[in-house]
């Protein structure tokens, strides 16, 4: 294509700087970024958008692809900030706070060897539900994503060029292909989702989740071909604006487990951000000059950095909950320290080759190279510490898990009734009430009151349960031969209610009562549509 930018793209790490924006405040909780996981959408379209693009050079100037090369290059990009920030916060939870130590050192392996995505599907770990703090490591769950891919989509391209060695055909069939893995993992996506059961597997998962990477790399050999063509100015300028105008609509308009994205909305959001590249790559766009202003060009580079850092951040300091906007402050001030220390001082100086520059001059000892030895060894020795303080830690420091907190069943026994009518008080009845309440913190909250009213009743309620954990604690009761006169469920101001309230009354008699509580939490996403599902 004619007019694009070759080698710096101008432009593309203020997209990137807009990507991590959103991400981050999705998870501060900020109204306008209900839908801020689109972030990670526009992430994995510019990974699959430059990664292709590179792979695809390489041909051209070697007549092969050099994958060792490539996966040294992306061992370089990803591991030295991603070791680096895991050291760092399992460092600190393991003083700070023992539930979030032990759910780190459950997640550290897969995050670091890049199957931390299926390592939560595996294990039923829900990316929405709020019950408890989630693990600080759970944002890693992308980059285990772009691993796969990286993994995977060389050989496709390799596999192609030896099939084909005419440009032409092979661009033809590399496209082909792509367009077909970009259809099935859509159609993935649009067929396992389950409009009334939890989006993770299909959030998480590589199959549903790739066509985002594939249509970035289908764009990527789309401006690889060599074929006369090129949009005018204008057009390329609107084209670009409206796509990045309707994602920013998308992001402040749709929560991120809405039924939407998942039928079409994620799609849609990849095929837009790749227009917005598009118009970016032409040499002086409008949005490559506004995207390339000083500050946004800046965060894009910390982009991966304030990605790493921001989430466990936000999970350490305040658990992932809506909280102040003097915290929210701490929390950003805090996350772009880190990450400017993680980017200056490590990510870039080992993807420059730092360690093995620091080797050579050691053994060359000549006096040009004391500064870099110095810089070398300090480096070197900050990262091999807090390596293995954190090893160190998740080997000897005691793991502690909300998990391990027993339920107490109450069992009670009808006893037979005789066909008489007798008048009883409001207070006898609900002293003689049997009812079952499944409740979160605000049943705990008013469980005093509730035995007070309810003597015989059974008040199972617990800090940040969500609704999931119903099923199982109403299925333990029934196990235990419990068979009272009602059920209250009080869940919901903790996670989407999904289709759990169904599936308790479904585990009940037909004639057995149950009550609703409507919930009141009004700086959580999810408030209104739990209330519309309990209406």
């Amino acid at each position: 294509m004619k007019n694009l930018q070759n080698k710096f793209i101008s432009g593309l790490d203020g997209l990137r700087a807009l990507a991590v924006i959103m991400v981050v405040g999705y998870h501060l909780k900020l109204p306008l970024f209900k839908g801020g996981v689109l972030g990670v959408t526009i992430f994995f379209v510019i990974s699959g958008f430059l990664i292709t693009r590179l792979l695809l050079q390489e041909p051209e100037n070697k007549n092969s692809i050099d994958l060792k090369s490539f996966w040294i290059k992306r061992v370089k990009r990803i591991w030295p900030a991603l070791i680096f920030m895991i050291s760092v916060i399992i460092i600190v939870s393991a003083f700070c706070n023992r539930i979030l130590f032990t759910k780190a050192s459950h997640d550290f392996v897969s995050a670091i060897f890049g199957f931390n995505n299926w390592y939560q599907i595996f294990n039923n770990i829900s990316y929405f539900d709020n019950g408890g703090a989630p693990s600080p490591l759970l944002h890693c769950w992308s980059l285990a994503i772009e691993t796969q891919f990286y993994l995977i989509f060389p050989f496709i391209i390799i596999l192609i060029s030896k099939i084909k060695n005419n440009k032409k055909e092979r661009y033809q069939l590399l496209s082909l292909i792509t367009t077909i893995l970009i259809v099935v993992s859509s159609l993935l996506m649009f067929i396992l989702f389950d409009p009334t059961g939890d989006p993770s597997r299909v959030y998480y998962g590589l199959d549903t989740r790739a066509f985002s990477l594939l249509i970035g790399a289908l764009l990527a050999i789309f401006t690889q071909c060599d074929f006369n063509f090129t949009l005018k100015k204008n057009i390329n300028d609107v084209m670009g604006i409206l796509s990045l105008v309707i994602i920013c609509v998308i992001v402040t308009r749709v929560a991120g487990y809405n039924a939407f994205l998942y039928k079409g909305g994620y799609l849609l959001t990849s095929l837009f951000t790749a227009l917005v590249i598009l118009s970016i790559l032409r040499k002086k766009s409008l949005l490559s000059k506004v995207l390339s202003i000083p500050v946004i060009d800046w965060l894009g580079k910390l982009s991966y950095s304030i990605y790493l850092w921001h989430y466990p951040i936000i999970i350490l300091i305040s658990g992932g909950k809506k909280s102040s906007v003097s915290t929210m402050l701490i929390e950003i001030i805090l996350t772009l320290v880190m990450a400017v220390i993680s980017y200056y001082l490590v990510e870039t100086p080992i993807r420059r080759g730092i360690l093995s520059k620091t080797i050579h001059a050691l053994k060359t000892k000549t006096a040009d190279n004391a500064l870099l030895i110095k810089k070398g060894i300090s480096i070197m020795t900050l990262c091999l510490t807090l390596i293995i303080t954190s090893c160190l830690c998740v080997a000897f420091v005691p793991k502690q898990s909300v998990m391990d907190q027993k339920e107490e069943k109450t069992v009670v026994k009808k006893t037979e009734q005789k066909e008489e009518t007798i008048t009883v008080s409001d207070e006898e009845i609900l002293n003689n009430l049997n009812l079952l309440l499944i409740g979160d913190s605000v049943a705990e909250g008013a469980s005093a009151q509730l035995h007070e009213a309810f003597p015989l009743g059974n008040i199972n309620a617990e800090v940040s349960r969500h609704c999931s954990d119903a099923v199982i604690v109403l299925k333990g009761g029934l196990d235990t031969g419990w068979d009272g006169d009602c059920l209250v469920f009080s869940l919901g101001t903790n996670g989407p209610m999904y289709d759990y309230m169904q599936k308790i009354r479904d585990m009940l008699k037909p004639d057995k009562p149950m009550f609703i509580l409507s919930i009141r939490a009004p700086y959580e996403e999810w408030a209104d549509d739990n209330n519309e599902k309990i209406k």
